[in-house]
């Protein structure tokens, strides 16, 4: 099998068999761990070995506090805290405007944290959480295993890379951080899909025709991979790449084949677009600028492939750098690494193709996460990292297993195994180091948030964080100080006014929280829960017919909620309008019928309508 992952050109000196043994299709291994129980043991050790080693690595993350937006979405919505049969059908019912989340269409990953509240602990600790999560990603270990050595045939290689991926840094936020779940899950199931189809390709080629029990099987974990997140679109092009090397198979029938494939990719990729329009937090969806392009993508990809080789100074998401050009060394920097990168693996094609398809599957995966579609203000993340991390290992294994066989030059295949198996050891022991360092800034909130000001001191959005977690242990001051900073780094963001307001008015400094909610007004008008801010302030200052104003405006804007209602008619009782008071208490009634203070404040007022409607 080895001889047949040769690399298309071979030496003059190589008999004519050899060359076409190198240019045939891939065949199913000929050898593997299961063939013989003493070699069925062995395997099930080694790979018991590595999960033994990711879990060890892992094991604080079962630990860990911290909540990277996770309680005002995912974990904190009511209706994922308590699974029903009707929690699940909104789930999966919101299509194009999902109200659980920030963001895209993803029910696999919200019902799979809704099974998690099965488990009592969960309203108290992110134990069960983190669990679920790490579990996933061990079965993802093993997964990434079994698909190196189902396409080059060599187990301990596999394993050793296994290992690499599973300990690798740049995996830990998918696994600590409680919303990445979807990331993790989806990754399970297109793993899954990939297997999957190899196994129908391997059948097409032994029998000469389609067994389309397999193909349609990946096709289904697929829909499931996108129904978990979106970002597993590229999957129906990973299909492409297999095809082209090393399943030599890719032709205008495989192609044709993969149009189920390319119908639902299409279909999902409108409702990503779409969901996200309409449920994220940060307005429309953003279609990057033709010219700034080529760019953004070389940036993106020299500074993903830095962060594989050399995972230091590592935060969740990355800034775009300023400036943004050839000027910044920063950027300069990931352009001649991308650059460098596609001369290296054109060199390459002289000996194999397994560095070009390590490339693809690279760039095809990372693509989703480079900012083409733009619904963040992060040019890159750690955890778009994860599936396209496993390209980087398939001409790892390549070149692994043709040096673990017939070693390199004068250096005999014992000596290279043990140099092999040496540096693996050694990144290894970096990676686990450098895995359970971050994990330790992960203990709690304020922790992680001030390790990434550290970092990151211009990012306004971990400043607003902060704040938060701040208001959570109610130290009003220190909130206010980081809400002060964010406003610095971003003013044209309501929600920073909004959060400053808010602190500000429990402080009971209702000047500068008036001026607050007036700058988040400016800025989003419409927002009725500004009105009402505005207008508790002003109450407050003895303003009752400027809180009234405000109140019914809330009331306007937003219809359905009860409360604007209520203090639409608590301020017009206390003006002397009983008839407008009643009237806005009968419609929060209609709206929340056990809302019992406007009960109450309704029969209150009956005896005095009364008396005032008699002659």
């Amino acid at each position: 099998m080895l001889a047949a992952m040769s690399p298309p050109d071979t030496p003059p000196s190589q008999p004519r068999l050899d060359h076409q043994k190198a240019t045939a299709p891939l065949r199913a291994p000929a050898r593997g761990p299961w063939d013989h129980p003493v070699h069925c043991l062995v395997g099930l050790a080694l790979l018991a070995i590595v999960l033994g080693m990711v879990l060890a690595a892992y094991w604080p993350a079962l630990s860990a506090g911290a909540r990277y937006m996770d309680d005002k979405f995912y974990i904190g919505n009511p209706i994922i805290q308590h699974p029903t049969w009707d929690a699940v059908r909104r789930i999966f019912g919101e299509v194009l405007s999902p109200s659980l989340v920030n963001g895209y269409y993803q029910p696999f990953s919200l019902l799979s944290l809704m099974v998690d509240f099965l488990d009592p602990r969960a309203a108290t600790s992110l134990m069960p959480f983190h669990r679920t999560t790490l579990i996933l990603h061990l079965l993802n270990v093993v997964l990434v295993v079994l698909l190196l050595w189902s396409l080059f045939d060599h187990w301990i290689t596999a394993n050793l890379l296994g290992l690499v991926y599973g300990l690798h840094p740049l995996n830990a936020d998918a696994i600590l951080w409680v919303a990445e779940r979807k990331t993790v899950l989806s990754t399970f199931f297109a793993l899954l899909s990939l297997l999957l189809y190899l196994a129908y390709a391997r059948h097409a080629e032994r029998t000469g025709r389609g067994d389309w029990k397999r193909l349609g099987g990946s096709l289904l974990l697929y829909v499931c991979a996108l129904l978990s997140k979106p970002t597993a679109l590229p999957v129906v092009g990973l299909l492409l790449v297999l095809d082209y090397w090393p399943l030599k198979r890719l032709n205008r029938h495989t192609m044709l084949e993969k149009l189920p494939f390319v119908l639902v990719c299409g279909a999902a990729a409108v409702v990503a677009v779409i969901s996200q329009a309409h449920a994220g937090q940060e307005g429309a969806v953003q279609f990057m600028k033709p010219y700034h392009l080529p760019w953004v993508v070389a940036y993106g990809v020299g500074l993903y492939l830095v962060k594989a080789v050399w995972p230091t100074a590592m935060v969740s998401d990355y800034l775009n750098p300023q400036p943004f050009g050839l000027t910044n060394t920063e950027v300069l920097g990931s352009v001649i690494v991308a650059v460098g990168a596609v001369a290296a693996i054109v060199l390459s094609l002289r000996r194999t193709r397994a560095w070009l398809v390590g490339g693809l599957w690279f760039l095809v995966t990372i693509v989703p996460t480079l900012g083409i579609i733009r619904y963040t203000s992060s040019i890159a993340s750690n955890r778009a990292m994860y599936l396209p991390l496993v390209g980087l290992l398939l001409p790892l294994q390549w070149e692994l297993g043709r040096l673990w066989s017939r070693g390199v030059g004068v250096v005999k295949a014992p000596a290279v195994r043990a140099i092999v198996v040496a540096v693996v050891a050694v990144l290894a022991t970096g990676s686990a180091w450098a895995t359970r360092r971050y994990e330790s800034h992960w203990r709690d909130s304020i922790t992680y948030l001030q390790y990434s000001l550290a970092l990151q001191p211009t990012d306004w959005r971990l400043h607003t964080r902060l704040g938060n977690e701040w208001i959570l242990l109610r130290d009003y001051p220190s909130a206010i100080a980081e809400f002060r900073k964010a406003l610095v780094y971003d003013p044209k963001w309501a929600e920073n006014h909004l959060n400053l307001g808010r602190a500000l008015f429990t402080l009971g400094d209702d000047g500068e929280a008036k001026q607050a909610f007036a700058a988040a007004l400016r800025l989003t008008p419409n927002d009725w829960r500004a009105h009402m801010l505005m207008a508790n302030t002003l109450e407050r200052q003895a303003d009752a017919q400027g809180a009234l104003d405000e109140f019914q405006t809330a009331a306007r804007l937003a219809p359905a909620m009860a409360v604007a209602h209520f203090n639409v008619g608590r301020l017009s009782s206390r003006l002397g309008r009983l008839d407008e008071a009643a009237e806005s208490y009968r419609k929060t009634l209609a709206l929340e019928p056990r809302f019992v203070e406007a009960r109450r404040a309704l029969e209150y007022m009956a005896p005095k309508q009364e008396a005032g409607a008699r002659p």
